[in-house]
């Protein structure tokens, strides 16, 4: 009798760790979106840019060579007039986590805006080392 209580306690406690991990997904899927806002925006806000991020609209969670692509569908704003207009974003993140999704992590792979590309490419760095380190603060910060 001990023996099929303690049987039913494992089976139970695994179950209630597979059942956890499933809303853990839209958890860390929302973590990477504000990953990716805070990337856009903090990219955008430098200088060569003539336009500022306002708000997310809509955004979506596909895979994308291995990666988690979160695509984004914002508003930004021109830095002069403020007009408004319409633009998608994608970021590449790496995420990973420990059995059991008990420590989860995720690394921006790549952010690209206009001909621009933040992040790696083909397995090349591209971006300056500042805006490598800004983007990882930022993203690291919002997802938080």
């Amino acid at each position: 009798m001990a023996n099929k209580i303690s049987s039913l306690a494992v089976v139970c406690a695994l179950s209630s760790l597979i059942l956890s991990g499933c809303g853990q997904e839209d958890i860390n899927n929302e973590r990477l979106a504000k990953g990716c806002a805070a990337a856009v925006e903090t990219i955008l806000a430098k200088d060569i840019y003539d336009r500022q991020f306002d708000r997310v609209v809509n955004k979506k969670f596909s895979m994308s060579d291995g990666f988690k692509l979160v695509t984004l569908d914002v508003v930004t704003k021109t830095k002069e007039y403020e007009e408004e207009a319409n633009e998608t974003f994608n970021c590449k993140f790496e995420e990973g986590s420990s059995f059991g999704g008990f420590a989860w992590y995720a690394n921006l792979v790549q952010l690209t805006v206009d001909e621009d590309v933040y992040g790696t490419r083909g397995g090349e760095i591209s971006g300056s080392l500042n805006d490598q380190m800004a983007l990882s603060d930022a993203v690291e910060k919002a997802m938080k």
